[in-house]
């Protein structure tokens, strides 16, 4: 479920007041190809008719050509799809797609075929072992690749810290038990205390678990991941591919931060990824950036630019992923929209900098909307990281994050970007909205609940190119209760004024706090508010003092809904009602 029922409800206005332009899928499709691996008569030899369907998608991906769509009917296809080219343009796309009423499931494991003993290693009736195969060990198999490798590590010299630790150097397999995701541990011993996890004896080729419920393996079904990618184009740059209602799973990918997404645009430019699934991947699910190897990548951002982008990530649902559920190094023009991501972070890698709900790097005039994430651990919700530029983060709910960075985190830019009409809920160990070595960024109408730390905590840290002194940004007519403090800044050449805070810690003193000369105006009251984040719903009650109404700026002309405010005054915080004294209960996701 998420936050709204559509990207078209408002206008998207970017930070320099221009409108964010969204392209549609204007292709007439002349030929579709089936892929129907329950037809008896499937084949790769066949034509791809709804009468002689293909067996495989990857044979389909192999023929198709502009203008034309493949359709997949129900099924599990364990393969990984790799087009060889790309669409011509917006009227001439390459579409695959779920046949109507499908469910078709892209995996990236297999069955084990194995006999399972009880393992002698562990010494542990709960314990049982497979012989895998040697080709499980060859190559880039995920029982042959760690997660991080000496390579990963010479590119994100960032990461060095984590060199040597587990997960880092676990292999990056998975393994399921009746769908089952179980837990990877580092050595033998600690199998028979752990229920539903797995060790890989990489020596001698075996693999032991501890299956879930004291389970016997022989008698359920029991899959390990085989490959790395699910959808990744042949060659780098493909452009105008459209990628709807597919089921993505058991990818088992590695740490690195490009290059390494179970779905991936691989650089391209102009790709729809819309209403699919993807859940149960080692590390990242949806990847969208420019960088397919940063080792190597030599042409500058500029040029990037050009050629990659313009993407559009909408209404898809990512789950249960290592460490991200979508993200991008170098994401110019594209809009991440009505997504639910949740249940990323799992694999407790928060030190290693690459870790989100949605990660993106270096955009430019790219927005995020509408989003709802939650439950995210080791991992902040949204991170727009490094010399971002006329970016929107607006209208998302977040709630139930757990990471050290909060559940916004917006770094190292100095130029304007937005974030704005969030819901913020329940942030343990971290900040509502936390922004490091940014200049000119504009946090305005948020409602933040419930932090560790503070609402919104601003700081300096680094010397680098493009990337601000954490001056100049305005934080304003933002609703912050039950944090310790509303507002944690490193450095007071900021503007902040016009919020409403409530149920401060002992220690926060208002009075003490606009003797720096920041927020005059705004006020301390007494706001009972509930959020209830499983039935969506927000409940209130407050003084009338509650109500406090600023100037309405062109650029916020919309609301968390997005409902145009009505009048020249709008009230704080992210709805056009207002907070009246009187006890309501609103809705945070509209009917659709």
């Amino acid at each position: 479920m998420t936050t709204h029922s559509s990207t078209q409800e408002s206008p998207i206005v970017l930070p320099d007041g221009t409108e964010f332009q969204i392209w549609q899928d204007e292709t007439e499709y002349q030929k579709v190809y089936y892929v129907d691996q329950q037809h008896p008569g499937a084949a790769d030899d066949n034509p791809g008719t709804e009468e002689a369907p293909f067996l495989t998608i990857q044979r389909a991906a192999e023929v198709v050509e502009p203008a034309e769509k493949v359709l997949v009917k129900s099924g599990i296809y364990r393969e990984w799809i790799q087009p060889g080219r790309g669409g011509t343009g917006a009227d001439g796309m390459i579409s695959f797609e779920a046949a109507p009423g499908a469910e078709a499931i892209i995996r990236g494991s297999q069955v084990l075929d194995a006999r399972w003993t009880n393992s002698e290693e562990a010494r542990s009736v709960s314990v049982w072992k497979a012989d895998l195969p040697e080709t499980f060990f060859e190559g880039d198999h995920p029982f042959a690749v760690v997660n991080t490798t000496e390579e990963d590590f010479e590119i994100m010299r960032w990461a060095r810290g984590e060199y040597g630790r587990i997960p880092h150097t676990l292999p990056r397999a998975m393994v399921f038990q009746n769908g089952r995701r179980l837990t990877q541990l580092g050595t033998c011993d600690d199998l028979p205390r752990v229920a539903g996890a797995f060790w890989i004896d990489v020596a001698h080729h075996a693999l032991h678990v501890n299956p879930f419920d004291r389970r016997n393996p022989n008698t359920v079904d029991m899959e390990a991941t085989t490959r790395q990618y699910l959808f990744n184009p042949l060659v780098k740059g493909l452009g105008y591919i459209r990628i709807k209602g597919l089921t993505f799973e058991h990818a088992g990918n590695g740490f690195i931060r490009s290059g390494n997404g179970a779905v991936t645009t691989w650089g391209g430019n102009h790709w729809i990824i819309e209403n699919n699934t993807v859940r149960h991947i080692n590390a990242v699910a949806i990847e969208i950036g420019a960088f397919t190897d940063e080792g190597t990548e030599s042409e500058d951002r500029e040029e990037l630019e050009k050629k990659t982008g313009d993407h559009l990530v909408l209404g898809n649902h990512v789950y249960d992923c290592g460490t991200g559920g979508i993200q991008g190094t170098v994401v110019p023009r594209s809009l991440v929209a009505d997504n639910h991501i949740h249940d990323c972070g799992w694999q407790e890698v928060q030190s290693y900098l690459e870790t989100a709900g949605i990660k993106i790097l270096l955009t430019l005039d790219t927005v995020v909307q509408c989003n709802h994430i939650h439950h995210c651990h080791a991992a902040p919700g949204i991170w727009i990281d490094f010399a971002n530029r006329n970016s929107r983060v607006c209208r998302n709910l977040l709630h139930d994050i757990a990471a050290a960075n909060g559940a916004i985190f917006f770094e190292a830019s100095n130029v304007l970007n937005l974030i704005d009409h969030n819901i913020i809920y329940n942030v343990e160990g971290g900040s509502g909205v936390y922004q490091r070595d940014c200049d000119g960024l504009l946090i305005a109408h948020n409602l933040i609940q419930n932090c560790a730390a503070a609402g919104v905590r601003m700081r300096k840290t680094q010397s680098r190119d493009r990337v601000g002194i954490c001056k100049h940004n305005r934080v304003v007519n933002n609703i912050i209760t039950q944090c310790p403090v509303p507002f944690d800044y490193e450095v007071m050449e900021n503007v902040s004024d016009y919020n409403i805070l409530s149920s401060m810690g002992e220690d926060f003193s208002l009075g003490d706090w606009q003797e720096t000369g920041l927020d005059p105006h705004s006020r301390m009251v007494q706001l009972d508010m509930a959020i209830d984040p499983g039935g969506q719903r927000l409940s209130w009650s407050s003084q009338t003092d509650a109500v406090l109404t600023v100037p309405r700026e062109e650029l916020l002309s919309f609301d968390y809904f997005g409902r145009p405010y009505p009048g020249d005054e709008v009230p704080v915080g992210p709805f056009t009602e207002g907070w009246s004294p009187v006890g309501r209960r609103l809705r945070l996701t509209p009917s659709r």
